[in-house]
């Protein structure tokens, strides 16, 4: 006796896979707003470590020279501004030593470190008031008349209101007049 051959059909509808898709498509659009907030907090950190690898470079380099070390807001990536704005880190900075002490790069003066502007969209501004900002050979931070510059650098996207007093979806970089750097994360 003979059963007959069944032959069963294995996969899945065309309806199948589209409706797969559009519940995809629904679970992605639910799911990328968290995302974005996520990958801001990132870039604002990765910026901001940025700016205390230099500060740092800087601090270390005038107790290594046993003399002052700057790093102050550059555009042209040689000089600093002259004219400081609220966002004027985002134009890049420079870090160099201050042989002269007037918290301004010279043409004779080393250059250790040039970085970059931050991408369009991103502020980092701080309530430094100066155009500056200097490590001596002790690795305070201190201004070219011996005060200190005590500051707090934040960062931020443009999207958002960015200063040192709010705290809200940035993250602040904080020196203390002993030169001490550290990051704070707001979300």
């Amino acid at each position: 006796i003979s059963t007959p051959f069944r032959q069963s059909c294995q996969g899945i509808t065309l309806v199948e896979s589209m409706v797969v898709v559009a519940i995809l498509g629904i679970l992605a659009a639910i799911a990328a707003p968290s995302f974005k907030s996520t990958i801001d907090s990132n870039r604002r950190t990765a910026y901001a470590n940025q700016l205390l690898e230099d500060l740092a470079l800087a601090r270390s380099e005038a107790a290594k020279r046993g003399g002052r070390v700057a790093l102050c807001p550059s555009s042209s990536g040689t000089d600093c501004l002259a004219a400081v704005p609220v966002t004027s880190f985002a134009s890049g900075w420079i870090v160099f030593v201050d042989t002269n002490n007037n918290g301004s790069r010279d043409e004779d003066e080393i250059l250790l470190r040039v970085h970059e502007a931050l991408p369009s969209g991103w502020l980092a501004g701080s309530n430094l008031g100066q155009n500056y900002v200097s490590f001596n050979s002790l690795g305070y931070a201190l201004s070219t008349a011996g005060g200190f510059q005590a500051f707090t650098a934040a960062i931020c996207s443009a999207s958002v209101v960015c200063d040192a007093s709010t705290t809200a979806s940035q993250t602040n970089l904080i020196v203390s007049s002993t030169g001490r750097v550290r990051i704070k994360a707001y979300n």
